[in-house]
């Protein structure tokens, strides 16, 4: 698969869900996700969500520079069929996505 960058390649692999923050009050905490959590990227542009070892579900992406809604500045973004977007960043280990609308989560992992 390409990508825009070349540091956008580490987003491929394993990431387990430690946390999130964000939504409407801004606590965060969505109820949807748990420490059982866990998402994958692949080379092949298929992202996978599991719950334990279940595969929950599946779906196909690519990696673009979009415009965030936070700043207005390009990013690397999770594009799905559907147009729609997240953006993302990797420091260390650590995986960011946010979501790109008003009242969005971030959400945290941790490389698997």
């Amino acid at each position: 698969m390409a990508t825009p960058t070349e540091e956008s390649k580490a987003l491929f692999g394993s990431w387990q869900y430690k946390s999130n923050s964000g939504g409407f009050s801004g606590a965060g905490e969505n109820a949807s996700f748990s420490s059982e959590n866990w998402i994958e990227f692949t080379e092949k542009g298929v992202f996978r969500q599991y719950k334990g070892s279940k595969k929950e579900s599946q779906k196909r992406f690519k990696i673009e520079l979009k415009e965030s809604i936070y700043d207005n500045d390009l990013r690397p973004a999770i594009v799905y069929r559907n147009k729609k977007y997240e953006t993302f960043q990797i420091v260390e280990d650590t995986l960011y996505v946010s979501d790109e609308i008003y009242d969005g989560y971030t959400y945290r992992y941790i490389r698997k």
